[in-house]
């Protein structure tokens, strides 16, 4: 069976986020089985072709919308997941995958709309004819209605099924309805069953309707889109839909995040033996300058957005800075929204018991994964998260709402084999109340270092969830 695997990122190459992680690994697991997989994503300015090995083909074409001409050079790399990168220095030439801090760059319809016209291009022109194209969130939604609309695509392609994963839905890409022209989509797509949303263009409804099958990167997740509340204003087009959405849980590949032989963290260790995990807390302590290596240590790594909880943190503030002073430690790292960098930025240095870093440091993160004894993840809504999958291979407990993918990895203490501490409502008592259970639990010495020593045993990789993925394909192919 041959799948080709399209997205606007992926983990080493570009990465914002969860997308990035799934692109950069799904694919790997899926060709393991002996499937032939092939990836497409842009060829962005910040990826270093250098490093990576990229190399240009003998493959380029023009793609021609409205008029405008856009030229595509094809790149590729030489792994055991063939790899192809699309270069147009218009398109792609730019300091951010989707734009600055401040928002996403005006013409982001036009970028990702000509990309998923160039795929398929490339596809016709090159001959491989998958049996699936997978496409992920509204980047690469316009691939299904192209597939299915427009007759050149149709005629060449008339037994490719497509699959889409949402892995946020928050995120639509809704542009004004001109992106109809631009793009040459045709009027008869812009209806309430089809592209419209309140009047402008929804690329991710798109890919919704025009799908063979859908995906999201949990179960529960795939449950909660459904309703008002997490729906975004698709929760109907969905309940239409549901027939063909499948909650799929995201992995991890433990041959990346493996504290056994993680060159980044201080000491390395195993789930046999937690000892040397304390050793990463004693020395990440004294490399940031936070005192007490009998207080725990709570960390949070993520962007600083709304959705991850960030109002809750700061909420809380106040309880973690004079509260708990001489009680636990935070380390924070993320960056996101201005605002929320900037706040963190002006706690930086400023207590005695918190560390913070506003950035991105994979470096970093992966010591304080191996040096915590908790994790927070108060996440508003979380489609799937990683963070906490990591961090129990590390073995840190986790601390999250029950919302998502959370709810869908975490078991609380309070439940037959439970290994973490999960709050109910996303408000500032139920989350406090969950960091004063998680202070009591480490108070319990032999009952903390047996849940320690469980999480890290605890699996979250990619070979169950693959196999899930190859099992919708077969039965899109052969019914």
């Amino acid at each position: 069976m041959k799948v080709a695997f399209i997205a606007s990122e992926a983990y080493p190459f570009a990465k914002t986020g969860g997308l990035g992680d799934v692109a950069g690994t799904l694919p790997k697991f899926i060709a393991k089985e002996g499937l032939k997989v092939i990836l497409m994503l842009p060829l962005y300015k910040t990826i270093d072709r250098q490093k990576h090995g990229i190399v240009k083909t003998d493959i380029s074409f023009n793609i021609t919308l409205n008029g405008q001409v856009y030229p595509f050079t094809v790149y590729k790399l030489k792994d055991s997941v063939k790899c192809y990168f699309f270069h147009n220095s218009a398109l792609f030439d730019r300091d951010y995958i989707y734009g600055p801090p401040e928002g996403g760059y005006p013409d982001n319809d036009i970028r990702f709309g000509v990309f998923s016209h160039a795929v398929l291009e490339f596809l016709r022109k090159t001959g491989f004819t998958p049996d699936i194209i997978h496409a992920n969130d509204w980047q690469t939604s316009l691939v299904p209605v192209l597939l299915k609309d427009k007759f050149k695509y149709k005629d060449i392609f008339p037994d490719v099924k497509t699959v889409l994963t949402i892995h946020n839905i928050a995120y639509q890409g809704i542009f004004d309805k001109t992106t109809m022209e631009k793009l040459e989509l045709g009027w008869h797509l812009f209806t309430m069953e089809k592209l419209e949303f309140w009047d402008k263009v929804n690329f991710l409804k798109g890919g919704i309707v025009f799908s063979d099958a859908l995906t999201t990167v949990s179960p529960t997740y795939a449950k909660e889109i459904c309703t008002p509340e997490y729906g975004y204003g698709l929760d109907g087009v969905l309940r239409t839909h549901c027939h063909k959405l499948y909650g799929i849980l995201n992995g991890i590949d433990y041959s990346i995040w493996n504290p056994e032989t993680d060159p980044y963290i201080y000491e390395n260790y195993s789930y046999k033996d937690l000892a040397n995990k304390h050793i990463n807390k004693k020395m990440f302590l004294k490399e940031f300058n936070l005192q007490g290596e009998e207080k725990p240590l709570f960390i949070f790594i993520n962007r600083l957005t709304y959705q991850k909880g960030v109002d809750l943190l700061i909420e809380s503030m106040d309880k973690m800075v004079y509260g708990l002073k001489d009680t636990a430690n935070f380390a924070f790292l993320g960056s996101g929204e201005k605002k929320y960098n900037e706040y963190f930025k002006s706690i930086e240095n400023k207590f005695s018991n918190i560390f913070v870093k506003v950035g991105y440091d994979e470096p970093l993160s992966r010591k304080m994964y191996a040096a915590a004894d908790f994790l927070l993840m108060p996440s508003i809504f979380e489609p799937c998260g990683l963070n906490q999958m990591i961090a129990m291979r590390y073995g840190t407990i986790v601390i999250a709402r029950k919302t998502g993918g959370l709810a869908d990895t975490v078991k609380d203490i309070s439940e037959p084999n439970g290994y973490g501490i999960l709050f109910e409502k996303p408000d500032k008592f139920q989350f406090e109340n969950a960091i004063d259970r998680a202070i009591d639990l480490y108070r319990d010495s032999v009952k903390f270092s047996k849940l320690c020593e469980l999480v890290s045993t605890l699996d979250f990789s990619w070979e169950a969830s693959a196999a899930k993925y190859i099992r919708l394909y077969e039965s899109l192919k052969f019914g």
